[in-house]
């Protein structure tokens, strides 16, 4: 289920703006791979304001799908996303 993780660390408001576009189910993953991994930071940057939040994760958004796209041969041949992105040296982490 989409953002499950962040719906237990963010707001109920900051979930619902996540929900819309321009945020994809990519973007939904890397918030709840934020969520997971670094809840604190999460919550953190969600204090320091929405536009703050929406921003960061559009550009963590718009950095993955940008790799994973070029990556599809990679993809196809079973190579998992968090692989191809480390290769990649796309930070994940906040």
């Amino acid at each position: 289920m989409p953002l499950s993780i962040a719906a237990k660390v963010l707001q109920k408001a900051t979930i619902s703006q996540l929900a819309k576009d321009p945020f994809t189910p990519q973007g939904w993953k890397i918030v709840d791979r934020w969520a997971f991994n670094s809840p604190e930071k999460l919550v953190e940057l969600e204090q320091q304001g929405e536009i703050k939040l929406m921003n960061r994760v559009l550009e963590q958004q718009r950095l993955e799908v940008q790799v994973l796209s070029e990556s599809l041969e990679q993809r196809n041949n079973g190579v998992a996303e968090h692989e191809i992105l480390a290769a990649n040296e796309v930070q994940t982490e906040l």
